[in-house]
């Protein structure tokens, strides 16, 4: 983040100080601070933490033509709490050797018993997971996605992993031949060794649209430099905020007036769903419980 917030310094004359923590660690910081905070605003790399900053009453709606110009409806706040600045597609990668993508096409697809023993997941309980599951159900509802999880569980090729690495080096070791992570860490691999032989398919509800999550920000109910605030989240919304933020961490620009990395746009298009990204905090709850039902641990 440090080179966007010189970026923006350079642009501005604004100096950006900031602090990089558990994203859960920082939300109760700001709460508990209210009106002597001196954090202006917060950024959070799920669409569930920042519902439930804004449930914890950290943020102010903010007005702002440039933001609802730059930022899709599905990707912010609908009160304008909080705004998408970047997007990752969570869906299936492949060891392009040993798989026919076309037999990856939708969350039940992975439930076929071609996939026995040929599936590599993170654990249930990283943020990741509890969002895709949560916007599923969203999608499906929960009885069919628990069908759906069923499934994946049956076809788990071991112990879920603690990272999206593991779950690809897994697929690099021949002890998987799918997994599902999130799309920049796959985009960060291929951008150190082009060569490698594993791609992203695009994995999603019977109508094709596959899950996607942001990474956010909202400013403070007590920022004591809002202007300056609102300053940055535009900036960070325009075309050269956008190309920095999403080019580092190889995330999809949110302003769709941008185009990806290169190697995303390599990948091809896909359809995202547009349910407000919100319901990934709403339906948290039922996320984690339906998981722990179907043994997903």
């Amino acid at each position: 983040i440090k080179p966007i917030f010189e970026e923006f310094t350079k642009d501005t004359g604004i100096k950006v100080v900031y602090v990089i923590d558990d994203a859960n660690k920082m939300m109760n910081m700001i709460a508990r601070q209210g009106e002597d905070t001196q954090v202006d605003a917060f950024l959070a790399v799920d669409a569930g933490d920042l519902y439930f900053a804004q449930q914890m009453g950290i943020f102010q709606p903010i007005r702002s033509r440039v933001l609802d110009r730059n930022i899709p409806s599905h990707l912010k706040d609908p009160s304008r709490q909080w705004f998408g600045l970047s997007l990752r597609v969570r869906s299936v990668a492949y060891h392009e050797k040993r798989v026919n993508p076309k037999g990856l096409s939708t969350y039940e697809s992975l439930s076929s018993k071609q996939w026995k023993n040929r599936l590599a997941v993170r654990t249930s309980k990283r943020v990741y997971n509890k969002s895709m599951v949560a916007m599923m159900i969203a999608q499906l509802g929960y009885e069919r996605t628990k069908q759906i999880l069923k499934g994946w569980v049956n076809n788990f090729a071991g112990k879920p992993l603690q990272s999206d690495v593991e779950v690809l080096n897994k697929i690099l070791n021949n002890e998987a031949d799918i997994g599902i992570v999130n799309s920049y860490y796959l985009a960060k691999m291929i951008k150190d060794n082009p060569e490698l032989p594993l791609k992203m398919q695009w994995v999603g509800a019977a109508d094709s649209a596959v899950h996607v999550n942001i990474s956010g920000m909202g400013i403070t109910r007590y920022s004591k430099r809002k202007e300056n605030a609102v300053l940055l989240l535009e900036w960070m919304s325009s075309k050269k905020g956008q190309k920095l933020f999403a080019d580092m961490d190889m995330e999809y620009p949110t302003n769709r007036s941008v185009k990806p990395h290169k190697i995303l746009q390599e990948w091809g298009r896909f359809k995202q769903v547009t349910l407000n990204v919100k319901k990934a905090g709403e339906l948290r709850a039922k996320a984690i419980s339906l998981m722990k039902e179907v043994g997903y641990e």
